[in-house]
């Protein structure tokens, strides 16, 4: 089960490295529902089967309405410039990092006294090399990598959304790692925030191709053309006479 969960860890960034990179809007959201469907798997032990139902209902919906947002023509996004070579090299470097940073908490926490049974669980798994955790916090560690371009500096909603669901994921991965069992009702609560959060984005997109015909982000001062002012003279135009013509 331990080698099952980490490869559903791998998966995970796997699916982080499509929705960045993917020049294809709905192969994007397919990788992005990866994302989100996997994050809620990586956890030693698994959380109740209600729970995971409610988390898996929350991510399929999340991913559905930004799919349905996509079928309106003009949905076409540049993905990322670095393409998905370049986004694997970073997914490696960051997987590998977060891997080993786990270890070292791990390793931190065990050296900490008065901290609970709970924390102690942490450290043992971290520290002794167990598989779910490390995975968990590498599969973090790239999420959290790939999505800095798309929230800092993206060109379209989409991406800016996609960006911002793989943060949500990370974050639910880093709770899986340090946290010793789950919680039914935080594990609901997560459910319904990855399902508003994919209809927001998905909302933001179908706004965007409705208003504009594409997915590019504007700012304010770029909702319209720039206003041209006028002089003094075309704003009153002088009327020739026809001596001043002659």
């Amino acid at each position: 089960m331990t080698a099952t969960l980490a490869a559903v860890a791998v998966l995970v960034a796997g699916g982080g490295i499509v929705a960045v990179s993917a020049r294809e809007p709905r192969l994007a959201a397919l990788g992005t529902l990866v994302v989100l469907v996997g994050s809620g798997y990586v956890a030693d032990p698994l959380p109740e089967a209600v729970a995971l139902a409610a988390r898996l209902t929350g991510a399929v919906l999340a991913g559905y309405l930004i799919w349905v947002a996509l079928r309106r023509p003009g949905a076409l996004t540049a993905g990322w410039q670095i393409g998905w070579p370049g986004a694997t090299v970073i997914a490696v470097a960051a997987f590998a990092a977060g891997w080993l940073a786990a270890g070292a908490l791990g390793t931190e926490l065990a050296g900490l006294t008065g901290e609970g049974p709970s924390a102690a669980g942490v450290a043992t798994a971290l520290a002794s090399g167990s598989p779910v955790p490390r995975a968990a916090i590498g599969a973090a560690a790239v999420l959290i990598a790939l999505a800095a371009a798309p929230v800092l500096v993206a060109r379209d909603v989409l991406r800016m959304g996609i960006g911002l669901l793989l943060l949500v994921s990370a974050a639910d991965l880093v709770r899986h790692a340090l946290a010793a069992g789950s919680d039914p009702v935080v594990e609901l609560g997560l459910a319904v925030v990855i399902a508003l959060s994919g209809a927001a984005v998905a909302a933001l997109v179908s706004a965007s191709l409705r208003t504009h015909g594409d997915l590019q982000l504007r700012t304010g001062a770029g909702r319209g053309a720039p206003v041209r002012h006028r002089s003094a003279d075309e704003a009153h135009p002088r009327r020739i006479r026809s001596d001043d013509a002659a």
